[in-house]
Formats: C-alpha cells, structure tokens, sequence
C-alpha cells in the first residue's frame, strides 16, 4: 500500500514538472506495459493450452446430464411481436445493452471532473490538459455500437407495445425466463394467491416493535456479542418493502 502511494505521489509531481511532454511519457510507458502484459498473458494461455490438450487425451469425458431447460420468454397476452423484438427479449432480463453516447459522455466528463477537483490545486489544470487530449482522442476512435444503437430502437418499440396494451414483464418462479401477461390478469394472479393460502391484512406494521425487541435483546448479550458491534447488527429505520 505504501509503495502505491509513493508511486502515485511521484507519478503527480513528474507530471507537474514536464507538463508538456508528459503525455508523450505515459504513452511510451503505456505502450511498454500493455507489451509486457500481452506476452505475459500469451506465454499463461499457451502453458493452459497445453494442459488442457494433455487433459482431454488422457482423460475420458463423463456424459454430463442435461439441465432442465426453460423457455427465455413467455407470452400470455395478444400483443404481436416482429423476430428482431423476439431475439432481444430472449436475451433475458439481466442482458445490458451498451448506453447512448451522449449520455455515456457526460457520465465520463463529469466524474472526471470530480476525480479533478480532489488533487491539489497546482495539480488540477495539467491534469485537466492531459485528460481533454486523451478524451479527445477517445471521442475521435470510440463509436456507438450499431448493434446496442438497433437494440435501443427496438427496446422503445417493445415499451410502446407494452404500455399501450396495459401489459408488464415479470420475472417467472422457476429459471430466468420472462413472462408478458396483462397487468390485470397479474394482479388477478396475486389476489388468488394471497386469497387461497390464507394471507391476513394486519392492523398495524410489527416492524418499528420487532426492531426495538431485536435491539434490546442484542444489548442483554454482551456477553457474546461486543456493544460497539449492535449497531452493525440492526439497520436503521427499517421498512417492508412494497411491489
């Protein structure tokens, strides 16, 4: 950890005192490391090649038994659907698409700034120069991803659908799959679940007296447990969450 601070400390004061030939520096250094690291990184996937090939020669495979499978996606209403939005959907819940330019920019500009401001102040503006040039150079080579860009389109295409029909997502018991159903027909689903295993509306929230109970009883075992850890035990204020 010292060390790292010391590098650091010294990496702030080599860029202060060669302000305008420090890029050049860091771009050589970079360029060294990034070799170092590739030809470290091939010599490892050789060497794993190699034990995996002496692996599958010598070792028979076992028959592996198939996983239940399920459906990416259900439909259970009437809302008709095009192949591009069937292919995204089946992508599953948890699929990330890469975010709009624009907004993804002034994210990077703006936590750049904040990262700035916490250096000292003789620091700050050849920092400032040195990050315009390399997000200069970012904006010149980075372009959107004509796929992510196709997928937002179609994305709104499928909330418009959704939302004119008075249709949700949920996400199913079993597996990762997604199912479209009507926002009534789901709620008609809860009411029939909460109804047929006997589920009862209670007069007052038991959370505010179940966490003074919780709390007292963890201050009766200090025998145990050390007070100054009670507070990392309980959470403050809690609440049941709500759908």
């Amino acid at each position: 950890m010292k060390l790292n601070e010391q590098l650091y400390k010294k990496l702030l004061e080599c860029a202060a005192l060669w302000t305008n030939c420090w890029q050049t520096i860091m771009d050589i250094i970079n360029e060294n490391l990034q070799w170092e690291m590739d030809n470290h990184y091939r010599k490892l996937n050789e060497k794993m090649e190699r034990l995996q090939a002496q692996h599958n020669t010598s070792t028979p495979k076992p028959k592996e038994q198939q996983p239940t499978s399920f459906p990416c996606t259900i439909n259970l209403t009437d809302i008709p659907f095009t192949d591009e939005e069937w292919k995204l959907l089946d992508l599953g819940l948890q699929y990330s698409m890469e975010k709009l330019m624009k907004t993804a920019w002034e994210n990077l500009v703006i936590e750049t700034e904040h990262a700035i401001k916490l250096l000292d102040d003789t620091l700050q503006n050849p920092f400032r120069i040195m990050t315009t040039k390399k997000l200069k150079q970012l904006h010149n080579t980075k372009h959107q991803n004509a796929t992510h860009k196709r997928q937002w389109h179609i994305m709104k295409q499928i909330n418009h659908k959704i939302t004119n029909n008075n249709a949700m997502i949920a996400k199913a018991d079993k597996g990762k799959t997604a199912v479209i159903i009507y926002t009534q027909d789901y709620n008609d689903k809860v009411h029939t679940f909460l109804s047929d295993n006997n589920f009862c509306t209670i007069p007052k929230d038991p959370t505010n007296h179940d966490h003074r109970t919780i709390h007292k009883t963890l201050q009766h075992c200090d025998k145990i447990i050390y007070k100054k850890q009670i507070k990392f035990l309980t959470q403050k204020k809690p609440h049941p969450t709500h759908s």
